[in-house]
């Protein structure tokens, strides 16, 4: 077995970026153009994720082919270097970037309301921030709270769930894998209902919804629920990039 080194992990981002440089360059070069023209940060949301889920899938179809697929399978290197690499072209250079064209897009919004129209605009760095209601003693305050960390751990767990997807269906994964998500939402939750009439007698659908907030309110979830909830949520997002290679790694077989 092969030791694990990254000058191997270097050369399969390197093989894969000396290949799609100028498609690369071409793609970034039109986000940061649309990060210049609406720069709002539900758009900057929807662009990332939407343009993730694309770039994830597209990277999955070209790994099957073998004529595009020779610089990630064929060069000799261990499971965990592919695996790495595969994280870091779907996710961490994805999301890197994406922060890039939105600073370059705001900066380029100020310098042209700046020196060009003469014009002094307060330049938008909102992305990672949400105003939400809080009641401070009796007084219902806006205050700032930073969802960086929320909002990558989002996009990594949405990279991963729809990178999957395009492993298991060979056409149109975006909308398969987007139904197979709301067929397992409605299995889930048709069992959160039978449990719900199995522990407190709810009769009809509708009734369960109050139950639903009661129990998963941060005052009643008992302590080895919410561990259990925060150990899962954890272990998610590895279990799908594991599950992800080596599912590639059998279609490749």
């Amino acid at each position: 077995m092969k030791d694990f080194r990254f000058e191997r992990v270097a050369l399969l981002l390197k093989r894969y970026f000396y290949e799609n440089m100028n498609r690369e360059v071409m793609f970034w070069c039109i986000i940061t153009l649309l990060f210049t023209i609406l720069d709002h940060r539900n758009f900057v949301i929807l662009v990332m994720f939407a343009s993730g889920i694309i770039a994830a899938v597209r990277l999955n179809k070209e790994l099957l082919s073998t004529s595009s697929g020779m610089h990630y399978l064929m060069i000799p290197a261990t499971h965990l270097e592919k695996l790495i690499t595969g994280i870091v072209l779907n996710t961490v250079y994805h999301f890197c970037m994406i922060l890039v064209s939105y600073t370059i897009g705001n900066l380029l919004i100020s310098v042209v309301y700046h020196f060009i129209l003469k014009m002094e605009i307060p330049v938008n760095w909102d992305l990672f921030q949400v105003t939400t209601p809080e009641n401070i003693n009796g007084v219902l305050e806006m205050t700032l709270q930073n969802v960086f960390w929320s909002l990558s751990g989002m996009f990594a767990v949405s990279q991963a769930l729809f990178m999957l997807g395009s492993l298991y269906f060979r056409h149109n994964a975006i909308p398969k894998t987007i139904f197979s998500l709301v067929a397992i939402g409605i299995v889930l939750f048709n069992l959160q209902i039978f449990l719900f009439k199995t522990l407190w007698d709810v009769k009809y659908i509708s009734n369960a919804i109050l139950p639903a907030f009661v129990m998963f309110s941060e005052s009643n979830i008992p302590p080895f629920i919410e561990k259990t909830i925060l150990i899962g949520t954890y272990l998610m997002l590895p279990f799908l990039w594991v599950v992800s290679y080596f599912r590639l790694s059998e279609k490749q077989i």
